[in-house]
């Protein structure tokens, strides 16, 4: 009985797992296919633009402890609050369009434009702050 208590458990642990990783992916596809159509970003077909989302969420967190890193080390030059967090929104935008543009060079049924890609960093930057600033 606690061993059939335990699994179900698991199983339902899991389920809520799974549900949340879908969500994520799917919001950063929505947003990703919106600023698609409003760039007018020409594309092969939705699956590929599925597939950008992936990649840019797979590759985006592969280089965010690097971001982090790069961050962290500005604390070394005892920099200015309001000069830091400038420095940091710098490194994060780079870093958004470095995984856009990797992530548009790795499917070639895309094809965007540095300015779609700068477009692409600066949306998902600006959700970054506006989802930082909300309460926990």
């Amino acid at each position: 009985m606690k061993h059939q208590m335990s699994s179900n458990r698991l199983l339902r642990l899991s389920i809520k797992y799974f549900l949340a990783a879908a969500a994520v992916v799917l919001t950063y596809f929505a947003v990703i296919y919106i600023l698609f159509s409003i760039a007018g970003t020409s594309y092969r077909s939705a699956a590929h633009v599925l597939l950008f989302a992936l990649l840019f969420l797979v590759l985006g967190l592969f280089l965010e402890p690097f971001e982090r890193l790069m961050i962290h080390s500005f604390t070394f030059f005892k920099t200015d609050k309001h000069l830091f967090i400038l420095l940091a929104g710098i490194v994060q935008l780079l870093f958004l369009w470095m995984t856009a543009h990797t992530t548009d060079e790795m499917i070639s049924d895309i094809w965007l434009s540095t300015t779609e890609e700068m477009i692409v960093a600066a949306v998902f930057l600006i959700l970054d702050k506006c989802n930082s600033a909300l309460p926990t």
